[in-house]
């Protein structure tokens, strides 16, 4: 079944395929670089990005937090903190949602996961078909997301399309190790039964919808419509 790419998302592949890998532990500023090219010429850089979120970094090589065959790339470190354990590095997605909204004139809308069922979440990803231009952000498990990958990390992707029923869904990772044959580099294609497994998989994950700020009015009382319910998550 052929995948209908959201408003903006040739914009956010056609970025998304240049800058493959993502700097280790930077995942969500990355997602956010590239999703936001639905929506701006010339976002900030990842790392701009990062310093705004407050990311953290462990300073250790943890290979388990990449994919297998996908490189170490510390770029971006030397303007970044180091975490004081394991557990407090990375980015959460209110840091990722504050970034966005102090660095650009972009809005961020949130979906919280654990409000989702299949049925909304299919009901959600067909009505952006017919949207603004929108950066679809997903933080998600991956262990649940894709069981067969062999990688099972908390993690920022982009979405950039889905199928005119939405029970597909069109993933694009931030390692080029997890793209799937026929799609664009680093790019998959998933059930939106799994995507919603990674959404919901504890602490608690969701979605995060980059659009102008003049159409954040519009993208709320369009999921307000399909009784989704937004707004931003604790994890």
């Amino acid at each position: 079944m052929d995948l209908l790419r959201f408003p903006g998302a040739d914009r956010v592949l056609a970025r998304h395929r240049g800058v493959l890998p993502q700097p280790d532990q930077l995942c969500g500023p990355f997602a956010a670089h590239v999703g936001l090219h639905a929506v701006l010429d010339a976002p900030p850089g990842v790392t701009d990005l990062a310093v705004a979120a407050g990311t953290r970094v462990w300073p250790e090589d943890v290979a388990a937090w990449r994919p297998a065959g996908a490189p170490l790339l510390r770029t971006g470190w030397d303007r970044l903190p180091a975490a004081s354990s394991v557990d407090a590095s990375g980015t959460d997605a209110a840091g990722v949602a504050a970034a966005v909204r102090s660095t650009t004139d972009v809005d961020v809308v949130g979906v919280p996961g654990d409000g989702l069922t299949v049925a909304s979440l299919s009901a959600l990803l067909v009505s952006l078909l017919a949207g603004p231009h929108v950066g679809v952000l997903a933080n998600v498990r991956t262990g649940a997301l894709d069981p067969r990958a062999g990688f099972d990390v908390g993690h920022f992707v982009v979405l950039f399309g889905t199928s005119a029923d939405g029970s597909l869904v069109g993933v694009g990772d931030t390692y080029a190790e997890l793209g799937a044959p026929g799609q664009p580099p680093g790019c998959r294609v998933v059930g939106v039964d799994a995507l919603l497994a990674g959404l919901t998989a504890p602490p608690g994950r969701g979605l995060l919808l980059l659009v102008d700020r003049r159409d954040g009015a519009i993208v709320r009382d369009l999921l307000a419509g399909l009784g989704v319910v937004t707004g931003e998550w604790a994890t």
